[in-house]
């Protein structure tokens, strides 16, 4: 089965600014860190990330959003389906691509396609990644390493990682959202 989520993050914005802007609006508190397939937003440390979690919440959270709400500040977008093996994880600043890195390994593994001015630290996990699909047999081997370029990156990036607790013993808010209604 696997996660299928699409997801964005930006920082040094009021959350109800950036929820409004995104025409969400706050229905809920998780009591727990786990959530089931839904739309909701958290912050982890000074980052507030809006997750659509779950085939039918996918539409929720849109790369155009993401590179208009990167008009007031640099935002973080990551769309990934376990299933297809697909991602692309990408970075908006002034409302256009700053770089972007797009993976589908549907027919096995494969190359990642850069595009932009993808980040030295990015370059180095995927030689490491390299390293070790290699290690395990290569293209043709039952795991694929490759993959775990984007959500594992987004994590040295955002501190958020959307298959993963958060895990830090402190209670973090997670609210559950919805669109706005009315207006």
């Amino acid at each position: 089965m696997g996660y299928r989520c699409r997801w964005l993050a930006t920082r040094g914005r009021d959350r109800d600014e950036v929820l409004e802007s995104l025409r969400f609006q706050i229905v809920g508190e998780l009591v727990e860190e786990v959530y089931d397939p839904g739309v909701y937003a958290l912050e982890v440390d000074d980052w507030l990330v809006v997750i659509g979690d779950g085939t039918n919440h996918l539409g929720e959270v849109k790369r155009a959003e993401a590179a208009r709400l990167s008009e007031n500040g640099d935002v973080i977008y990551l769309s990934t389906d376990d299933t297809a093996m697909t991602f692309e994880l990408a970075m908006f600043s002034s409302g256009t691509d700053a770089w972007s890195i797009t993976y589908d390994g549907s027919d096995g593994v494969t190359t990642p396609s850069f595009t932009g001015s993808v980040p030295w630290g990015a370059r180095t996990l995927l030689a490491k990644l390299e390293k070790e699909q290699a290690k395990a047999g290569g293209p043709k081997a039952d795991v694929d390493h490759i993959y775990e370029l984007a959500s594992t990156y987004a994590m040295e990036l955002v501190g958020f990682r959307h298959d993963e607790s958060l895990g830090s013993g402190d209670h973090v808010p997670i609210w559950q959202i919805a669109p706005r209604t009315g207006r």
